[in-house]
């Protein structure tokens, strides 16, 4: 069983122009080349917010200003839900290098919207604050898995398909049953199994199917979802090993799906919470054999012979999914 680790949710970077200031009864002239990082990750209902501060100034001293004897610090503010927090990082030379750091973190309830602002402040003895950079936001509270569990339950020939469980997780044991998982594509897959004309997709993806978290194939199953069911149609394969070697086609050959998974937060809100690969290898030696594998956790590989009566099912096709008013259901996933 393979885990994944979970990703920062929502993570960005602000860059911050450069600005200049002018000490009051000083000619001296401050350039700031400052940056404010922000991030925030989650871990169940809990919410955590960092905010970076760091940087230098370059000095340009005026005529009767002596900045030797002048100090500089930099601070940065976390404010989450309307509580304000700065740090502080200790007092250099106006030319060195300054790194502030606030972590924060609330326990976030379903619904609620939770105000976020950040700053990053540079402050000079003899000037005073010389460069202000931020920003503000909302947050909202919901409930998001740290982890997710990947298990290989085995090969279902009647579909050709091979079949997952997955279970989420996070650090405080909190349940997300009755929660619904959807897929997304993360960024356009590759395959090498692929050539012009050979009706397979050159960079295949998901078709954002949803499963609802409590359940496995329709039977209850705590923090549990799935089947993810996943394969080639034997026409598919057929064509693969008939065809592609007189098209440029070496073996094994794989087709690779970066997959991403988002949990539901409310019926218009999702959050995303974890990312995998899948693969499907084709190989030719010895015999023609499928293997299927996600986030690692792999299949037998399985035979197949020239000549199957292909299948109308698609890629991955999921299994006893209950009918559903919001996200609407689906039924099978398509990358074709």
């Amino acid at each position: 069983m393979k885990h994944a680790v979970l990703l920062f949710f929502g993570s960005f970077i602000l860059m911050l122009n450069s600005s200049e200031a002018h000490g009051q009864g000083c000619a001296t002239t401050l350039s700031p080349h400052f940056s404010v990082y922000t991030s925030v990750s989650r871990d169940g209902y809990n919410i955590y917010t960092a905010v970076t501060m760091q940087g230098y100034a370059s000095v340009f001293p005026g005529p009767g200003c002596n900045m030797n004897t002048a100090t500089h610090h930099v601070g940065a503010e976390n404010k989450l839900n309307n509580v304000d927090h700065w740090t502080y990082s200790v007092n250099g030379c106006p030319t060195c290098y300054f790194s502030a750091t606030n972590n924060e973190q609330i326990v976030g309830v379903p619904g609620v919207v939770y105000p976020w602002v950040w700053d990053g402040q540079a402050i000079c003895s003899m000037v005073g604050p010389f460069f202000n950079g931020g920003g503000s936001g909302n947050l909202t509270g919901c409930l998001v898995p740290s982890t997710e569990a990947t298990d290989d339950q085995g090969f279902n020939g009647s579909i050709f398909r091979e079949l997952f469980k997955m279970t989420v997780s996070d650090t405080a044991a909190d349940s997300f049953d009755n929660h619904y998982v959807q897929e997304y594509t993360v960024t356009p897959g590759t395959n090498t199994c692929w050539w012009s004309n050979s009706g397979l997709s050159q960079n295949p993806g998901v078709s954002n199917t949803s499963w609802t978290v409590g359940t496995y194939s329709g039977v209850a199953a705590h923090n549990q979802w799935g089947p993810d069911a996943i394969g080639w149609n034997l026409s598919d394969l057929d064509n693969i090993v008939q065809h592609g070697p007189q098209n440029g086609v070496t073996f094994p050959c794989v087709a690779t799906i970066h997959q991403g998974m988002k949990i539901e937060c409310n019926a218009n809100l999702w959050y995303v919470y974890n990312s995998d690969d899948i693969t499907i290898t084709v190989d030719n030696h010895g015999g023609n054999t499928e293997e299927v594998c996600r986030a690692g956790e792999c299949g037998l590989e399985q035979g197949f012979a020239d000549g199957w009566i292909p299948l109308r099912s698609e890629w991955a096709r999921t299994l006893s999914v209950p009918q559903r008013s919001s996200p609407r259901s689906t039924t099978e996933k398509e990358a074709k």
